[in-house]
């Protein structure tokens, strides 16, 4: 699937759920933790500043692949984010959501994890229960093991902190804290360095849910400085590794043209795009234009160096979605260029040309831009007037060909045309059986390209929402870059009204091949397979063919209702099996707490009183809380109108 960061919409992503422990009547004391595959899974977050040097360290821990948690305050104005693995190698990181409040972040990265830690319930621990901390104190001692008691548990503005005696020293922060069984029940945020031993970590149950959580995900995006306030004048000096010195930067002189290649091999920004940089000398306060032009991406162009302020960034300041800067420089440099690109579609590579030449030439605003709204498409795209229309209520049927143009990470694509209608949603779908479809849509009021892989059913693409204008916009069939090169046949059809939209982990546990969904059993996870109206009672079973949620392994599934704009429902999930938990989603609903619950039915039921924010169909999501792949039978019912919740602790005793 094509890497991107995730958005929270529908989401099926979990940030954690608290697992419960299975009572015996033996209770048996659990086996020691495995400190060394333990500090695998910890590694070292380093804070970068926007020219990619080291401003502060901390620590994280990876909870699946592909996820690091730390502490927000680590990354606290800061450019950019690497982590650095026990072994030594290092990558660059993104922020998927944060809550600063709480001071937690969670983090994407690629490739597999060493090792990886489990939640634990917070909840459980009682004051005296003995924690484990490992951490990577100064950035230096990665590894250092720490032992302690839960000394008191408090509520901090809302927040509950688990103060433990652990040694806790700079550079600790965002450590995992675990339990007896080597579960995290807590991650470090502060010590009081008065006293002695006065140390706290965030409660892991006080972030359920945090990467499914829209206000989280937006806290997040603003965690690291955006591109276009990077580098001020002190920090234009050399650079660290990548970036290059000074000296060892190739060079380009003024009139002279360079062609090179941005490769997925190639440095990454902050943004986590790709860049090429060089190096250039003038002459005092002489009008020179530098120019940089690409057919297989959408060019950015960075300028940095003595003299300037701030770096200066164009996009498409010059012909077509060309990037242009022109103006005179005070001093004679060097000055570095960053060859790089838009943020989306997501690390874009290809060839491009770069170019200073003598005097000044007109660089475009904002207003007069030409750059087309098929974005960094390769230049066999074709012309406005070649693109086939599809109309709102219509289903084409077509194939992916090898004569189709190719997109910049060598996948094939095809171009459609349409017209949105005012101030109403509209759902996209694109569905294969041939090829992993991918669904790209651009238009010149979209601030980026909306991509999406797997929000449909299956492993079929949607994008369902209400357009800022009639357009026209334009939709790009395409596929995954792995397998390569995938062709076949699909269908694209554009419907009014909204319909759920899955993604993250839920998104991917729904994909699977037309093999695997019907050797499953248990029908397509997410597919409209479950229904329930309002004022109706229906029994259920989760089960091992349902979505698998990696987060937290526990199993969810999904079940369709016809919403009504301002209708108030109340959602009751019942079940001896498992801790009930429930989650509605749909259009209108952005996450956050207003729309899930765990407890409030009482003796361990969920209950849920929404109201549903628009016309549509939406999705009752029936999930259990905490206890790793629970299954088990289930009553769904859906009343009108609210009903009270309960405020009596759940306490589920397992014979």
């Amino acid at each position: 699937m094509r890497g991107r960061i995730l958005t929270p919409l529908a989401a099926l992503v979990f940030a954690f759920a608290p697992p419960t422990a299975l009572m015996s009547q033996q209770p048996t004391r659990p086996a020691p933790i495995n400190i060394p595959l333990a500090r695998k899974a910890v590694v070292t977050i380093q804070a970068l500043d926007a020219s990619g040097q080291l401003m502060a360290s901390g620590t994280g821990f990876f909870v699946t692949e592909g996820y690091v948690v730390t502490a927000a305050h680590v990354l606290e104005d800061a450019a950019g984010c690497r982590i650095e693995m026990s072994d030594g190698q290092q990558q660059r990181c993104a922020v998927a959501a944060a809550d600063t409040v709480k001071d937690v972040a969670m983090l994407t990265v690629s490739g597999s994890p060493p090792s990886t830690l489990h939640w634990g319930s917070s909840e459980s621990m009682k004051d005296g229960d003995e924690v484990t901390v490992i951490s990577n104190p100064l950035g230096q001692l990665p590894g250092t093991v720490s032992r302690g008691i839960i000394s008191a548990s408090r509520v901090v503005r809302g927040t509950k902190l688990l103060q433990i005696s652990a040694a806790i020293s700079h550079g600790s922060s965002g450590a995992p804290v675990l339990n007896a069984r080597g579960q995290v029940i807590g991650i470090v945020r502060s010590t009081i360095e008065a006293g002695q031993s006065l140390n706290f970590a965030t409660a892991t149950d006080a972030i359920r849910n945090l990467n499914n959580d829209q206000v989280a995900v937006a806290d997040g995006q603003a965690l690291l400085t955006p591109k276009n306030i990077v580098a001020s004048a002190g920090n234009s000096g050399g650079a660290r590794g990548s970036m290059g010195t000074p000296v060892s930067l190739p060079q380009i002189s003024i009139g002279q043209t360079i062609t090179g290649n941005l490769t997925g091999s190639d440095s990454l920004y902050p943004d986590t795009t790709y860049y090429k940089m060089y190096q250039f000398t003038t002459t005092p306060n002489q009008e020179i234009t530098i120019d940089l032009s690409s057919s297989d991406f959408d060019p950015v162009l960075i300028v940095r160096g003595e003299g300037l302020a701030q770096s200066i960034v164009d996009d498409d300041g010059g012909p077509g979605c060309a990037a242009r800067v022109s103006q005179a420089f005070l001093a004679r440099g060097p000055y570095r260029i960053l060859v790089n690109t838009t943020t989306s579609p997501h690390r874009q590579t290809g060839r491009f040309t770069l170019a200073i030449s003598q005097g000044s030439q007109h660089v475009q605003g904002r207003g007069e831009n030409d750059c087309s709204p098929a974005g960094a498409a390769a230049s066999s795209v074709g012309s406005q007037t070649a693109v086939t229309t599809i109309r709102v209520g219509e289903t084409i049927n077509g194939s992916l060909t090898t004569s189709d143009s190719l997109y910049p990470d060598n996948s094939y694509f095809k171009f459609y045309q349409f017209t949105a209608p005012a101030a109403r949603p509209v759902t996209i779908d694109l569905a294969s059986d041939d090829f992993d479809p991918v669904l790209i849509v651009r238009g010149s009021d979209l601030d980026n390209s909306i991509i999406n892989d797997d929000g449909g059913p299956g492993c079929y693409a949607r994008v369902s929402r209400t357009f800022p204008s009639t357009g026209p916009y334009r939709i790009l069939v395409n596929t995954t870059n792995t397998p390569e090169r995938q062709t076949g046949r699909f269908s694209l059809s554009i419907t009014e009204g909204s319909k759920p939209v899955q993604d993250g982990s839920a998104a991917t546990a729904d994909c699977q091949t037309t093999s695997a969904a019907s050797s499953s059993g248990g029908g397509e996870a997410g597919s409209a397979t479950h229904s329930i109206t309002v004022g109706q009672t229906q029994q259920g079973s989760l089960t091992r063919n349902d979505v698998l949620l990696e987060h937290d392994t526990t199993y969810a599934q999904p079940w369709t209702i016809q919403g009504r704009a301002g209708q108030t429902i109340t959602i009751d999930l019942e079940s001896d099996a498992f801790d009930s938990y429930l989650f509605l989603r749909g259009p209108g609903i952005e996450g956050g707490r207003d729309f899930q619950d765990d407890d409030s039915g009482g003796n361990c039921h969920a209950r849920l009183t929404a109201t549903f924010p628009q016309n549509g169909e939406y999705e009752i999501v029936v999930n259990s809380a905490g206890e790793h792949y629970a299954t088990g039978a289930f009553t769904l019912s859906v009343t009108s109108g609210s009903k009270p919740k309960s405020v009596v602790q759940c306490r589920r005793n397992h014979q």
